[in-house]
């Protein structure tokens, strides 16, 4: 990579990230005008009162969710890449959207009002992930035997298939309205989402990459292999039960907030590698930003596409994930 390309990336990616988020805020089903804008922006005392609250109560967290969500995402993407070594490796690969989804379908369908109101469906979300990840982690790992990549997967496909099937049990008995509802929470939006969601992911996401480029060089180290990497000194197990557990919690997080939203924690981590390279230190911060650029654009268009509909975040994401991952797929094929 060159240098004047190094040098435009990180001022090129800041740019795109505040020009995603400054229409997110102001674009939307609710026309507002420059001057508006303007005065809303600045907290002008004129600003009409109705679409300040609209832009500050209503777009600016949700703004603020998916791009934690898609930073989130994608640096769990990243790290599950790198300590199962495998490129398409992602945050659900554990199980955890499965887990999440049967919990949360189960709190939708069959749960009684007074323990929606109580515990609440991200709440719930959150828990059922926590429960697929340690099942998953329960089967993986061996007494005195180090945690294999292999089995890792292997434990995660059949934790995801046996919650999804718990999942499509409960969507088939459950009452036809209150499985609309859950089907549109499974499809991920980030509708509702209020100031008050955000410190928890907010914290976990911050503590989360502070730790993984302290152990920036360790993670580089993990990509040539568990044997050269102990040989070098590594402490290969527990960094990756480490990267497992902040993967799990950003996962969980993001889940609990908006649903299931895939592709971001697959696609983003390449996108960044192709253009930074595969140093973790440089990676990952990318990783981030980009995956932040991605949701908030594409949670725009979910909002603006059919106003005053809104669409999915799987939806979209699904259909603008496909170009890309064969773009990516084109450029790696003959490493893989």
């Amino acid at each position: 990579m060159t240098s004047a390309r190094t040098t435009l990336l990180w001022p090129v990616s800041l740019a795109l990230l505040g020009a995603s988020m400054l229409a997110g805020v102001f674009w939307g089903t609710a026309a507002i005008g420059w001057a508006d804008r303007w005065a809303i922006l600045t907290g002008d005392a004129d600003a009409p009162r109705s679409l300040s609250l609209i832009v500050w109560q209503w777009r600016l967290p949700r703004v603020l969710a998916v791009a934690l969500i898609g930073a989130g995402l994608s640096l769990a993407g990243a790290l599950m890449q790198t300590a199962l070594r495998n490129p398409l490796a992602d945050p659900y690969l554990m199980g955890l959207s499965s887990g999440a989804s049967a919990a949360a379908v189960a709190m939708i369908i069959w749960a009684p009002a007074w323990i929606v109101a109580a515990l609440g469906v991200p709440a719930a979300a959150f828990l059922g992930a926590c429960a697929a990840f340690a099942i998953t982690l329960g089967l993986s790992v061996r007494p005195g035997r180090m945690l294999s990549p292999l089995v890792v997967i292997l434990a995660g496909v059949a934790v995801s298939l046996m919650f999804q099937s718990l999942t499509a049990f409960f969507l088939y008995l459950g009452d036809p309205q209150a499985t609309r509802a859950a089907l549109g929470w499974l499809m991920g939006t980030a509708a509702g989402t209020g100031w008050g969601d955000l410190p928890v992911p907010l914290v976990a996401t911050a503590v989360v990459a502070a730790g993984a480029l302290w152990r920036a060089g360790d993670l580089d180290m993990l990509l040539l292999g568990d044997e050269r990497a102990a040989a070098l000194g590594l402490r290969v197990a527990p960094l990756r039960l480490a990267i497992f557990a902040g993967a799990a919690l950003l996962t969980g997080l993001s889940v609990a907030l908006a649903g299931i939203v895939g592709f971001v924690g697959l696609i983003v981590p390449h996108m960044a590698r192709l253009l930074t390279g595969a140093r973790h230190r440089r990676l990952l911060p990318l990783a981030m930003l980009l995956g932040a650029v991605v949701l908030v654009c594409v949670d725009l268009l979910c909002r603006t596409l059919l106003a005053p509909e809104e669409l999915p975040l799987g939806v979209l994401l699904a259909l603008f994930a496909a170009p890309p991952f064969i773009f990516i797929l084109r450029r790696v094929r003959d490493v893989l």
